[in-house]
């Protein structure tokens, strides 16, 4: 990435968000969760119940990102649900994000890549298990399979390259698959799964998809899972690309051939 382009691309973004400040957030959906359900709260924070299991991904749930305002009202206040297990997929503040930790009950059990332990630990959790790709969590009520996402996972872009991880989870009859941040791969061919909650956001300019999909790709990797349900995840949200959400929108619609559940912030989906 050239400077001068770097620069060019956060004037644009910048001038973005600036024009959001005076606006009303969207309203959003406030469903309940039920057994074998997702609510999507935005951006990459989903909060599941599989089989009477609570696991929330990637919790972001702030007015704020910085000096990014949220776009849409957070549809749950996380502290009234008691959360079993949190993943965490990389380094970067819009996933993992201190201040909404901080919301979530201290005994919730962590997965989170290798680097990541100790800041866990300094704000108050005491169960957080270390994932590398390949390798698995398990206990008595789950399992979860870490899988490698194309990511710089490093917290700022200084230092050596770091991993980004993606999650297969299965809970007794079900699976559930969260891609995380993550290029275009085929890491995840043939993966059987109720429903794949998969991002499509910030592939604008062109140079991001190093390390993010746009939704033909998303769908594309998709459909060489074994998954019956795509949610799509990881836009609408925060401003921090250059997408146009109504060509996202468009392209999901195009793209539906009844296996996506192209779903608003807050609403529900059963599995």
């Amino acid at each position: 990435m050239s400077f001068f382009k770097n620069i060019i691309f956060l004037s644009r973004m910048t001038f973005r968000n600036l024009c959001t400040v005076p606006k009303q957030r969207r309203n959003c959906h406030t469903d309940s969760l039920e057994v074998n359900s997702a609510l999507w709260l935005g951006h990459a924070t989903v909060l599941l119940n599989i089989n009477g299991t609570t696991i929330l991904t990637d919790p972001v749930l702030c007015g704020y990102l910085g000096y990014m305002k949220r776009v849409v009202k957070i549809p749950v206040d996380i502290s009234k649900y008691h959360v079993d297990y949190i993943l965490l997929s990389h380094g970067h503040t819009d996933h993992i994000h201190f201040p909404s930790l901080r919301k979530i009950n201290k005994d919730a059990i962590v997965i989170v890549p290798t680097i990541y332990k100790r800041f866990l630990n300094h704000i108050g959790f005491n169960n957080v298990y270390k994932l590398s790709p390949g390798e698995v969590f398990e206990d008595d009520n789950i399992r979860i399979e870490s899988l490698e996402a194309i990511h710089d996972g490093r917290r700022f872009y200084i230092g050596k390259f770091t991993e980004s991880n993606a999650y297969l989870i299965k809970c007794n009859n079900k699976t559930v698959f969260y891609a995380g941040d993550t290029a275009y791969t085929e890491n995840f061919n043939d993966i059987k799964s109720d429903i794949a909650l998969m991002p499509v956001g910030c592939y604008t300019p062109e140079r991001f998809s190093v390390m993010h999909c746009s939704p033909e790709e998303s769908f594309k990797m998709f459909k060489k899972m074994k998954s019956s349900i795509m949610l799509p995840i990881h836009y609408r949200t925060f401003i921090i690309s250059l997408d146009d959400e109504e060509r996202t929108m468009k392209k999901l619609q195009e793209l539906n051939d009844g296996s996506i559940n192209i779903a608003d912030i807050g609403q529900r989906v059963n599995f």
